[in-house]
C-alpha cells in the first residue's frame, strides 16, 4: 500500500536517484504519477547556520560530560601507574628529577598519554560502550605511548629511564582496562535505563525497520534510541527508484506503533534537523551503490547528523579500501593486511611463547585436575577428539575428560530430546552426562588446559574460532566456511560474548567478524578479556 503525501507538506514524496517524486496523486498500480528533481534548496525551514559550532551543539550533552569523565579517569590512571612504579623503585624518581621538574614530567607523561589515546579511537563514539574492539585501541594506545614518549625523550636528550617510558605505560594499560571495563558498565547502565543515547530514524521497508528496532530494543548497549522511521520501497517501473509506503509496526515490539513516520524526499535532511535528531539508520532497501543514497548521504551529514548503513556479512566494508582513479573506470581495491606473512609469523611467535609458559606455569594445576579426573571414575584422563583445523585439514584435539566414558553414544538421544539435531554446538545446560569433577573444570575452563599442547604444535592458535567439529564443517556455505581460513583457538569471539548463550547465527557473525577483522592486538585483547570471562563463568556449562 503507498501513502498519499501532499507534495507542500514539509516531507517529501517519491525518490528515483537524484530526483524525487512528489505524489500529489496515485495511479491505479499504487504508484506516483509523476518525479520531480531531488534538491536541497527553497525548504521551508529557516537556513541553517554554517558554522564549525552547529556539529557540536547537535551532540548531545551527556557525551560530552561522559568523556570528559573517560579524560579525568585516563589521567588519574596515568597517575597512579606512575605512583605505583616508583614505589617499587624510588632510583626511577630521583632519576627523572634530575632529567627535568617532576612536575613537568607528569604533564609531558600525561599529554602524551591522551594524545595517543585519542589517536587511537579511544573516544571514539562508537567505541566507548564496546567490548574488546576498545581494549584493542588500549593495547595500541599503550604502544604508542611508549614509542612516542622514548622518541621525546631521544629528541630532547633527557635521560629519563626505562621505569617511566615502558614499565609505567604497561602497568597503566593493565589499570586502564580495569577502569575503562567499569565506565563501560556504568555507561551500559544508563543505556539501559533509556539514556545516554542518541536519537535515531530508521529507513527502510517495514520488515527491515521492524528489525532494527528488536535489534536496538535487545542490544540497548548499541545506543541508539528511535524517534522516528521512514518506510520506503523499490519503485519497480524505474531503476534507482523508490516509493514512500506505509509503515506496519510488529505489534510485539513495545511502542513501535507511537513512532513517528516521515517522508523520504528533498525535506527529509531538514525535516529531522529540525527534530534534533542526531543519526540516521538505513535499514534496507537502499543499496550502497545508490545514487539517491549518495546524494541523501552528503544533505545528512552536511547537517551534522551521522549516516548508518545495515550491512550483511557478505559485504566488504570491513576490509582496507583503496579507490583507484582512471580515465575510464574506478576500481576499489579491498585487502585484509592482517593476512600478509609477517603478521603470521608475528601470530605464531606469540603462540609458541605464551602455549610455552602457559604449559609450565599450569602444570602443577594441571597434574592435580588429573589426579582428580582419575579417582573420580577412574576412566582416561583425557579426551581426544577429531577436529578440522585451518585448510580442513583434521587434527586431534585434547581435553580433560569432562564427561562419562560413553558420552558419545547417548549425544543422539539427547540432542533429539532437546531439539538440537540440526544445531552446530551441541550445548546442554544440565548435561546428564557431565561428570562431578567435569562441572568444575568446565565452569572454570580447567578442561582446555590441555589445548595449550595444540598451540605449542601448531594445530591451533591462543585466539581464534571454535575447533569444529567434521560434521559441522560438511554442513557449512560458503560464507561460513571462511573460518576455516585461520586456525581454531582456544579462545576467541565466541568465548568472550556468551559462549554457550548465543545462538547459532550470532556464534556464526562472530567467527566471519573475526576473520574480517583480526589483528594481533585485538588477539591479546580477547586474551585479556577471557580472563574476565572465566571469571565470571558466562555462558559455561
Amino acid at each position: 500500500m503507498v501513502k498519499t503525501i501532499d507534495s507542500s507538506a514539509s516531507e517529501g514524496g517519491v525518490c528515483k536517484g537524484a530526483v524525487c517524486g512528489a505524489p500529489g496523486t496515485t495511479n491505479d498500480t499504487g504508484y506516483a504519477d509523476r518525479h520531480e528533481p531531488m534538491t536541497f534548496e527553497n525548504t521551508p525551514f529557516p537556513e541553517t547556520e554554517q558554522s564549525i559550532f552547529r556539529s557540536i551543539r547537535r551532540r548531545p550533552l551527556w557525551r560530552y560530560i561522559y568523556v570528559a569523565a573517560l579524560v579525568a579517569v585516563d589521567v588519574l590512571v596515568m597517575l597512579l601507574s606512575l605512583v605505583i612504579c616508583f614505589a617499587f623503585n624510588p632510583g626511577a624518581y630521583d632519576t627523572v628529577t634530575r632529567a627535568m621538574p617532576i612536575w613537568a614530567f607528569l604533564l609531558a607523561y600525561c599529554v602524551i598519554g591522551l594524545l595517543c589515546l585519542a589517536f587511537a579511537g579511544a573516544y571514539h563514539r562508537h567505541v566507548m560502550a564496546e567490548g574488546y574492539e576498545l581494549y584493542t585501541k588500549l593495547i595500541n594506545a599503550a604502544i604508542f605511548t611508549i614509542v612516542l614518549a622514548s622518541c621525546v625523550a631521544f629528541m630532547l636528550n633527557l635521560q629519563l629511564p626505562r621505569t617511566a617510558l615502558i614499565i609505567a605505560p604497561l602497568v597503566g594499560l593493565v589499570c586502564e582496562l580495569v577502569a575503562r571495563w567499569m565506565m563501560r558498565c556504568l555507561l551500559h547502565h544508563h543505556r539501559r535505563r533509556g539514556e545516554c543515547k542518541y536519537t535515531t530514524v530508521i529507513v527502510g521497508s517495514s520488515e527491515g525497520i521492524n528489525r532494527t528496532l528488536r535489534l536496538m530494543r535487545r542490544n540497548s548497549a548499541l545506543g541508539y534510541m528511535p524517534v522516528a522511521v521512514c518506510p520506503i520501497a523499490p519503485d519497480p517501473r524505474m531503476d534507482d527508484a523508490y516509493v514512500v509506503t506505509n509503515f506496519v509496526a510488529d505489534p510485539d515490539i513495545e511502542g513501535a506503533d507511537k513512532l513517528r513516520v516521515l517522508s523520504f524526499g528533498s525535506r527529509f535532511a531538514r525535516t529531522i534537523e529540525r527534530m534534533g535528531v542526531q543519526e540516521v539508520y538505513i535499514a534496507d532497501v537502499l543499496s550502497r551503490d545508490s545514487k539517491l543514497l549518495h546524494a541523501m548521504s552528503l544533505a545528512i551529514e552536511s547537517l551534522g547528523i551521522e549516516l548508518a548503513i545495515s550491512v550483511s556479512l557478505a559485504d566488504v566494508g570491513g576490509h582496507r579500501l583503496h579507490l583507484r582513479n582512471s580515465a575510464e573506470q574506478q576500481v576499489l581495491i579491498a585487502s585484509l593486511p592482517q593476512y600478509r606473512t609477517t603478521t603470521y609469523v608475528i601470530k605464531r611467535i606469540i603462540d609458541i611463547v605464551l602455549s610455552a609458559v602457559a604449559l609450565i606455569v599450569s602444570s602443577p594445576i594441571m597434574l592435580g585436575v588429573a589426579i582428580a579426573i582419575k579417582l573420580d571414575d577412574g576412566g582416561p584422563v583425557l579426551f581426544k577428539q577429531t577436529r578440522v583445523g585451518i585448510h580442513g585439514k583434521p587434527f586431534t584435539m585434547y581435553k580433560f575428560r569432562s564427561m562419562v566414558t560413553n558420552a558419545e553414544e547417548i549425544k543422539a538421544k539427547l540432542a533429539a530430546e532437546s531439539g538440537q539435531t540440526n544445531r552446530f554446538i551441541f550445548k546442554l545446560k544440565d548435561d546428564p552426562r557431565i561428570t562431578k569433577v567435569g562441572k568444575f573444570i568446565r565452569k572454570t575452563s580447567l578442561d582446555e588446559f590441555p589445548q595449550f599442547f595444540n598451540v605449542f604444535k601448531g594445530d591451533m592458535s591462543l585466539v581464534g574460532p571454535r575447533p569444529a567439529l567434521p560434521d559441522e564443517v560438511a554442513r557449512y556455505g560458503s560464507l561460513y566456511s571462511t573460518r576455516l581460513l585461520v586456525k581454531p583457538g582456544i579462545t576467541g569471539p565466541w568465548q568472550v560474548s556468551g559462549r554457550s548463550d548465543l545462538s547459532q547465527e550470532q556464534s556464526e557473525f562472530l567467527d566471519v567478524s573475526y576473520i574480517e577483522n583480526w589483528s594481533i592486538t585485538g588477539d591479546l585483547a580477547i586474551l585479556a578479556k577471557t580472563v574476565m570471562v572465566v571469571f565470571r563463568g558466562t555462558g559455561s556449562y
